[in-house]
């Protein structure tokens, strides 16, 4: 995985709650504002793109319930941090849409196995495909280095993505690869933390850095898109996903799961 600097772990609150009671200007309780966001690419001019800021530090938290848009996210969430093997969803998607036969399959077992030996391969070929698809998908705070390990994108990004994926094809085969993903990846790290404990997870695509010290994870489920990200190990990820969205997501989900 993609070796980075470590850092402090800065767990940042949620800036929007499901499950409360709207009062009667709209407001949730606690006066935070409820917006549905319509997830859409987004024009890649204007104002967005002068405001980028990248933020390797805040943890980072994003939930997107896509019966009707309704998000929940840490102040954070659109702050360009390390992505990781997060990553490799961009490439692959460039691959799929724009790659050889024997690429594209290489690019599905990238996904199940995170397997950063295709991911060189397929970036070598591909230089242009993080950008591309970042553009594609109005993916703003989402850019390429010359290495795919030290690219940068959000949470925010990555849900969106996700959530676009979920629209154009429900079993596109970026998403089939996250459902089989393998319990080991290819490096010999577990993947079986952070988002993927959530109830109703169907698929999940796993990042950490090479010293382990940065952990990233996105998942879906039938009704969600989430993704969250930390300085600390797998257990700390795990630990505020947990703590943050366990609840909400038994609530979409229905389910009594511990």
């Amino acid at each position: 995985m993609a070796a980075v600097v470590a850092v402090v772990v800065m767990a940042i609150p949620l800036i929007a709650v499901f499950g409360a009671t709207p009062d009667e200007d709209g407001s949730a309780d606690g006066g935070v504002d409820k917006q549905a966001v319509d997830v859409r690419p987004v024009t890649a001019n204007g104002p967005d793109l002068e405001s980028f800021v990248e933020n390797s530090t805040g943890s980072q938290i994003s939930f997107l319930r896509l019966s009707d848009g309704e998000r929940a996210g840490t102040a954070t969430e659109r702050f360009a941090r390390p992505a990781l093997s997060l990553i490799k969803l961009y490439i692959a998607e460039y691959v799929i849409e724009n790659g050889t036969f024997a690429e594209q399959y290489a690019a599905i077992d990238m996904i199940s196995s995170s397997d950063d030996r295709t991911a060189g391969e397929l970036y070598r070929e591909y230089p242009e495909s993080i950008d591309e698809v970042a553009k594609k998908y109005g993916l703003l705070s989402t850019r390429a280095h010359d290495r795919w390990g030290y690219s940068v994108t959000s949470t925010y990004d990555v849900v969106s993505f996700i959530a676009q994926l979920i629209d154009e094809d429900p079993t596109h085969p970026i998403l089939v690869a996250m459902a089989e993903a393998t319990p080991i990846a290819a490096d010999g790290y577990g993947q079986d933390f952070g988002t993927s404990v959530l109830p109703g997870v169907i698929g999940t695509k796993w990042g950490w850095s090479d010293d382990r010290d940065l952990h990233s994870s996105v998942s879906f489920g039938e009704n969600f898109v989430v993704a969250a990200a930390v300085t600390g190990d797998a257990d700390d990820l795990t630990e505020l996903v947990e703590s943050q969205l366990e609840d909400d997501v038994k609530a979409i989900t229905g389910s009594s799961a511990s």
